[in-house]
Order: C-alpha cells, then sequence, then structure tokens
C-alpha cells in the first residue's frame, strides 16, 4: 500500500471538490462531507486584519431542532465536550472561532470536524434519552477494567492535528491503539477517519493500530466495515464488544 499516494490522492479530491463564492462580507465554501440530512456542509469565512473569523451561520444547531432534536442535560454537556475538543464557541445558536491567517488550513479543518461530530447527535438511539455513545464505551472500559486516555490529539505527516476518542497505551504485549467511535456510520464519518488515521500512522510506531467502535444501534451503511479493514483497522461492533477476540483488542496483556 502506497501511503502517501492515498493522501494525495485524497488531498486533490478534496480541493477538486471545494468549492466558494463570496456572500456580502463572508466567503461561503461549500465541502464535499455531507450532514444527516444529505447536504453538503458550508461554512462562512472572512477576515480581519491578521485573523480569520470562521462561522457555520448557525446551520448545525438549526437543523438538529428543525429534526425534532431535544438538548437534555446529557446531550448540552456532550455538545460542549466536542466544541472544547475542537477549540469552537457557541454564541446562540452558532457556531464561531477564529484563528490567525497563517492557521486558516489547521483550524477549517478542525471547524469541519466539530460541525460533522456535533450532526452526528442526530444519530442518537432514541431509546437512549440520558446517555450517549461515548458515554456507554467509558463505562464499558470501566467495568472492564480496560484504560485509557480520552479525548487525545496527535499531528499527522501533512501538519494537520486529528482528535481521537480514545488512546489504548502501549504495553509489553500490546502495541499503541487509538480508537475512534463512530456513532452514524455512514461513508463521510468513514472517510473522515481514514484520512485522519492515514495521516496520523506514519508519524506514531510502525505497529500502531487503529480500532474504529461502530455503533451497530444505528444503520451501518453499505461497504463501511470493509473500507475500515482494507485500511487494516480494527473494527468493533458494539453489540459484540464482549466477544473475546473484541475484548483481546482493548486488554492491556
Amino acid at each position: 500500500m502506497d501511503i502517501q499516494k492515498l493522501i494525495d490522492d485524497y488531498a486533490s479530491w478534496l480541493k477538486q471538490e471545494i468549492t466558494f463564492e463570496k456572500v456580502g462580507e463572508y466567503y461561503e465554501i461549500t465541502t464535499p462531507y455531507l450532514d444527516n440530512a444529505n447536504d453538503y456542509l458550508q461554512i462562512y469565512v472572512r477576515q480581519i486584519e491578521n485573523d480569520i473569523y470562521f462561522t457555520d451561520d448557525s446551520a448545525t444547531i438549526r437543523n438538529l431542532k428543525m429534526e425534532g432534536f431535544q438538548f437534555t442535560a446529557a446531550r448540552k454537556k456532550h455538545l460542549q465536550r466536542i466544541l472544547n475538543q475542537y477549540g469552537v464557541k457557541l454564541e446562540g445558536d452558532e457556531l464561531t472561532c477564529k484563528a490567525p491567517v497563517s492557521s486558516f488550513a489547521q483550524k477549517k479543518h478542525l471547524f469541519i470536524q466539530a460541525m460533522l461530530r456535533i450532526d452526528d447527535m442526530f444519530t442518537i438511539s432514541k431509546a437512549k434519552v440520558s446517555s450517549l455513545f461515548l458515554d456507554d464505551i467509558q463505562e464499558f472500559f470501566s467495568e472492564k477494567d480496560i484504560f485509557y486516555s480520552d479525548n487525545v490529539q496527535f499531528t499527522g505527516i501533512s501538519g494537520f492535528s486529528h482528535n481521537y476518542d480514545f488512546l489504548l497505551q502501549r504495553s509489553k504485549t500490546k502495541p499503541e491503539r487509538l480508537c475512534q467511535a463512530v456513532n452514524n456510520p455512514n461513508k463521510s464519518s468513514m472517510g473522515n477517519i481514514l484520512f485522519a488515521w492515514n495521516d496520523t500512522k506514519p508519524a506514531r510506531r510502525n505497529d500502531s493500530q487503529l480500532i474504529v467502535i461502530l455503533n451497530d444501534q444505528n444503520t451501518i451503511a453499505k461497504g463501511i466495515e470493509d473500507a475500515f479493514l482494507n485500511y487494516e483497522a480494527k473494527v468493533v461492533r458494539w453489540s459484540e464488544r464482549n466477544k473475546d477476540s473484541n475484548l483481546q483488542l482493548f486488554a492491556a496483556s
């Protein structure tokens, strides 16, 4: 596998698929990433002196509310966790952030990641009003005495930083394992994770692994598992987390 060529191909595809136009004081940037309604994510940017200001024009939160999504106390806590993770602020329903012009590419990358993660909250199982997928995984790890660090960030060979939900430390018998929880296993979330992993992996130890935990209480889009496996990621369906082979993936020894 020519990892560098795959990364270059993905970056080239992204560049071709991103469009922009001037809208008042802002530039409207349309990305190839899809939200839960299969609409392309759009962000708005403008420059004031040496800073770039980003906004989603309230679209992310507004769309969730239009679909009937209720922000319970637990969901507000989860929302704030995402905002903190990606360095984004919430002003009313509007997602915002700013960065120096020199950091535009990195901040744009993180801002889009935040939009995708917040939009992903729509797929929370209706049977679980007060519980979220990340919380469920943390409870499972605690129950099984699986020790981890959460909300970790690594810089890839592109210079971009990528967030991972969990890090399972290297031991005498196990390699370093980076874990991503995938609440809504679709092509957008898959592509996003694989780009991050292919960018991160060359900067980590040769034996480092990626584990993706798929919430199969939600529909897993066709081909998602095979795509992860083709990129040598370890795939764990949430309903099969207690299988011996899966428990061994998480174990320290």
